[in-house]
Protein backbone atom coordinates (compact mmCIF):
# COMPACT_ATOMS: atom_id res chain seq x y z
CA UNK A 1 0.00 0.00 0.00
CA UNK A 2 2.94 2.30 0.93
CA UNK A 3 4.31 1.72 -2.57
CA UNK A 4 1.01 3.08 -3.92
CA UNK A 5 0.63 5.82 -2.31
CA UNK A 6 4.19 6.58 -2.88
CA UNK A 7 3.55 6.43 -6.38
CA UNK A 8 0.29 8.56 -6.42
CA UNK A 9 1.98 11.70 -4.78
CA UNK A 10 5.09 11.65 -7.30
CA UNK A 11 2.83 12.12 -10.47
CA UNK A 12 2.59 15.17 -12.14
CA UNK A 13 -0.25 14.30 -14.17
CA UNK A 14 -3.58 15.18 -12.59
CA UNK A 15 -5.23 12.54 -15.25
CA UNK A 16 -5.88 8.91 -14.42
CA UNK A 17 -7.62 6.65 -17.16
CA UNK A 18 -9.24 2.91 -15.64
CA UNK A 19 -8.00 0.85 -18.11
CA UNK A 20 -10.09 -2.08 -18.66
CA UNK A 21 -9.15 -3.64 -22.13
CA UNK A 22 -6.13 -3.36 -24.29
CA UNK A 23 -4.45 -0.16 -22.35
CA UNK A 24 -4.33 -3.33 -19.74
CA UNK A 25 -1.07 -3.91 -21.68
CA UNK A 26 2.27 -1.83 -20.87
CA UNK A 27 3.55 -2.96 -24.19
CA UNK A 28 0.77 -1.98 -26.18
CA UNK A 29 -0.03 1.28 -24.44
CA UNK A 30 3.72 2.34 -25.14
CA UNK A 31 3.89 1.10 -27.74
CA UNK A 32 1.16 2.51 -30.00
CA UNK A 33 0.21 5.88 -27.04
CA UNK A 34 3.39 6.45 -25.88
CA UNK A 35 1.99 6.06 -22.17
CA UNK A 36 5.22 5.60 -20.42
CA UNK A 37 3.96 4.29 -16.70
CA UNK A 38 2.99 1.43 -14.66
CA UNK A 39 -1.03 0.29 -14.08
CA UNK A 40 -2.18 -0.65 -10.63
CA UNK A 41 -4.97 -3.23 -10.49
CA UNK A 42 -8.00 -1.73 -9.19
CA UNK A 43 -12.16 -2.79 -9.61
CA UNK A 44 -14.75 -0.20 -10.43
CA UNK A 45 -17.90 -0.10 -9.20
CA UNK A 46 -21.06 0.84 -11.34
CA UNK A 47 -19.63 -0.16 -14.52
CA UNK A 48 -20.20 -3.76 -16.51
CA UNK A 49 -17.43 -4.76 -19.39
CA UNK A 50 -18.99 -6.97 -22.45
CA UNK A 51 -17.71 -7.30 -25.78
CA UNK A 52 -20.21 -4.76 -27.68
CA UNK A 53 -17.84 -1.91 -29.10
CA UNK A 54 -17.99 -2.18 -33.14
CA UNK A 55 -15.18 -0.45 -34.81
CA UNK A 56 -16.32 0.61 -38.03
CA UNK A 57 -13.01 1.54 -39.33
CA UNK A 58 -11.16 -1.62 -38.25
CA UNK A 59 -14.30 -4.32 -38.51
CA UNK A 60 -14.14 -5.60 -35.15
CA UNK A 61 -15.44 -5.65 -31.81
CA UNK A 62 -13.73 -4.81 -28.83
CA UNK A 63 -15.01 -4.97 -25.01
CA UNK A 64 -16.61 -1.90 -23.92
CA UNK A 65 -17.64 -0.66 -20.72
CA UNK A 66 -21.59 0.34 -19.83
CA UNK A 67 -23.13 1.82 -16.73
CA UNK A 68 -24.59 -0.43 -14.68
CA UNK A 69 -25.16 0.37 -10.51
CA UNK A 70 -24.69 -4.03 -10.33
CA UNK A 71 -21.65 -4.40 -12.12
CA UNK A 72 -18.08 -4.20 -11.47
CA UNK A 73 -15.54 -4.77 -13.97
CA UNK A 74 -11.22 -4.79 -13.30
CA UNK A 75 -9.14 -2.22 -14.41
CA UNK A 76 -5.86 -0.65 -14.01
CA UNK A 77 -4.92 3.03 -12.97
CA UNK A 78 -3.16 4.49 -15.88
CA UNK A 79 -1.65 7.80 -15.68
CA UNK A 80 -2.22 9.57 -18.87
CA UNK A 81 -2.92 13.14 -20.33
CA UNK A 82 -6.17 13.17 -22.52
CA UNK A 83 -4.03 13.58 -25.42
CA UNK A 84 -5.27 13.35 -29.29
CA UNK A 85 -3.32 10.26 -29.65
CA UNK A 86 -5.53 9.16 -26.58
CA UNK A 87 -8.73 10.02 -27.96
CA UNK A 88 -7.74 8.70 -31.38
CA UNK A 89 -7.03 5.13 -30.13
CA UNK A 90 -10.27 5.44 -27.80
CA UNK A 91 -12.51 6.99 -30.56
CA UNK A 92 -15.28 4.33 -30.28
CA UNK A 93 -15.84 5.61 -27.02
CA UNK A 94 -16.96 8.30 -24.56
CA UNK A 95 -14.68 9.73 -21.49
CA UNK A 96 -16.70 10.05 -18.61
CA UNK A 97 -15.69 10.88 -15.25
CA UNK A 98 -15.86 8.13 -12.29
CA UNK A 99 -16.54 9.26 -8.61
CA UNK A 100 -13.69 7.93 -6.47
CA UNK A 101 -15.34 5.97 -4.32
CA UNK A 102 -16.66 3.30 -7.18
CA UNK A 103 -12.99 2.72 -7.38
CA UNK A 104 -11.05 0.16 -5.26
CA UNK A 105 -7.81 -1.30 -5.05
CA UNK A 106 -7.15 -4.86 -5.51
CA UNK A 107 -4.62 -7.56 -5.44
CA UNK A 108 -4.96 -10.47 -7.62
CA UNK A 109 -8.46 -9.41 -7.90
CA UNK A 110 -9.17 -9.62 -4.46
CA UNK A 111 -10.22 -6.51 -2.34
CA UNK A 112 -7.52 -7.32 1.10
CA UNK A 113 -6.99 -4.04 2.87
CA UNK A 114 -8.14 -3.08 5.77
CA UNK A 115 -10.15 0.05 6.50
CA UNK A 116 -7.46 2.19 7.24
CA UNK A 117 -5.34 1.22 3.74
CA UNK A 118 -8.36 1.91 2.21
CA UNK A 119 -8.77 5.18 3.18
CA UNK A 120 -5.04 5.88 2.85
CA UNK A 121 -5.50 5.14 -0.92
CA UNK A 122 -8.64 7.53 -0.93
CA UNK A 123 -6.55 10.26 0.07
CA UNK A 124 -3.82 9.61 -2.33
CA UNK A 125 -6.38 9.17 -5.37
CA UNK A 126 -8.69 12.18 -4.06
CA UNK A 127 -6.41 15.17 -6.54
CA UNK A 128 -6.55 13.11 -9.15
CA UNK A 129 -9.80 13.09 -12.39
CA UNK A 130 -10.50 9.73 -12.73
CA UNK A 131 -12.04 8.58 -16.28
CA UNK A 132 -13.13 5.55 -18.03
CA UNK A 133 -14.07 4.70 -21.81
CA UNK A 134 -17.31 3.98 -22.21
CA UNK A 135 -19.09 2.49 -25.48
CA UNK A 136 -20.17 5.07 -27.99
CA UNK A 137 -23.06 2.77 -29.33
CA UNK A 138 -23.62 -1.06 -28.11
CA UNK A 139 -23.70 -3.88 -31.16
CA UNK A 140 -22.59 -7.57 -30.54
CA UNK A 141 -20.03 -9.06 -32.54
CA UNK A 142 -20.69 -10.55 -35.91
CA UNK A 143 -19.31 -12.56 -38.72
CA UNK A 144 -18.36 -9.11 -40.39
CA UNK A 145 -17.25 -7.54 -37.04
CA UNK A 146 -15.60 -10.71 -34.91
CA UNK A 147 -13.46 -10.42 -31.82
CA UNK A 148 -9.91 -11.17 -32.87
CA UNK A 149 -7.30 -13.14 -30.78
CA UNK A 150 -4.63 -10.76 -30.77
CA UNK A 151 -6.99 -8.08 -28.97
CA UNK A 152 -8.01 -10.76 -26.25
CA UNK A 153 -4.20 -11.60 -26.02
CA UNK A 154 -3.21 -8.01 -25.62
CA UNK A 155 -5.84 -7.79 -22.86
CA UNK A 156 -5.41 -10.66 -20.84
CA UNK A 157 -1.29 -10.65 -21.31
CA UNK A 158 -1.92 -7.16 -19.56
CA UNK A 159 -3.80 -8.74 -16.87
CA UNK A 160 -1.33 -11.52 -16.43
CA UNK A 161 1.48 -9.25 -16.19
CA UNK A 162 -0.10 -6.82 -13.42
CA UNK A 163 -1.96 -9.02 -11.11
CA UNK A 164 -1.42 -13.00 -12.49
CA UNK A 165 -3.61 -15.60 -12.67
CA UNK A 166 -6.67 -14.00 -10.95
CA UNK A 167 -6.60 -10.92 -12.57
CA UNK A 168 -6.88 -12.67 -16.11
CA UNK A 169 -9.61 -15.01 -14.91
CA UNK A 170 -11.39 -11.80 -13.80
CA UNK A 171 -11.08 -10.24 -17.02
CA UNK A 172 -13.00 -13.21 -18.19
CA UNK A 173 -15.67 -13.48 -15.43
CA UNK A 174 -16.53 -10.14 -15.51
CA UNK A 175 -16.50 -9.45 -19.18
CA UNK A 176 -20.25 -10.11 -20.69
CA UNK A 177 -21.19 -11.67 -24.20
CA UNK A 178 -18.23 -14.46 -24.32
CA UNK A 179 -20.68 -16.07 -27.14
CA UNK A 180 -18.95 -14.11 -30.97
CA UNK A 181 -17.54 -14.88 -33.60
CA UNK A 182 -13.78 -15.30 -32.68
CA UNK A 183 -10.97 -15.27 -35.24
CA UNK A 184 -7.23 -16.90 -34.70
CA UNK A 185 -5.50 -14.02 -35.84
CA UNK A 186 -1.78 -14.62 -34.39
CA UNK A 187 -0.29 -15.77 -37.96
CA UNK A 188 -1.09 -12.15 -38.98
CA UNK A 189 -2.89 -9.88 -36.55
CA UNK A 190 -5.68 -7.77 -37.54
CA UNK A 191 -5.75 -5.85 -34.07
CA UNK A 192 -3.75 -3.01 -35.10
CA UNK A 193 -2.39 -2.23 -31.65
CA UNK A 194 -1.49 -5.70 -30.52
CA UNK A 195 1.18 -6.60 -28.32
CA UNK A 196 3.75 -8.64 -28.06
CA UNK A 197 3.26 -11.90 -26.69
CA UNK A 198 5.16 -14.63 -25.78
CA UNK A 199 4.11 -18.41 -26.62
CA UNK A 200 4.40 -19.33 -23.23
CA UNK A 201 1.60 -16.75 -22.84
CA UNK A 202 -0.57 -17.67 -25.16
CA UNK A 203 -0.44 -21.16 -23.77
CA UNK A 204 -1.99 -19.83 -20.26
CA UNK A 205 -4.59 -17.56 -22.32
CA UNK A 206 -5.66 -20.58 -24.29
CA UNK A 207 -5.92 -23.05 -21.21
CA UNK A 208 -8.28 -20.16 -19.29
CA UNK A 209 -10.60 -19.06 -22.32
CA UNK A 210 -10.70 -23.16 -22.41
CA UNK A 211 -14.20 -23.57 -20.99
CA UNK A 212 -15.81 -20.87 -23.10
Amino acid sequence: MEEITQWLSALDERHIVLGYGSLFSKDSRERFSNIFTKGVPVTVNGFERAWVTRSEQEKQTYVGAVASSSKQLNAQLIPAQLSPALQQRERDYRFVEVNHDSVLLNESGISNYNSAEIATFKKALAPFNLWICETLECAPASQAYPVNQTYIDTCMAGCLEHGGVEEAKAFITMTQAWDHPRVNDRASPQYPRAANVSQEVKEIIDDLLQPL
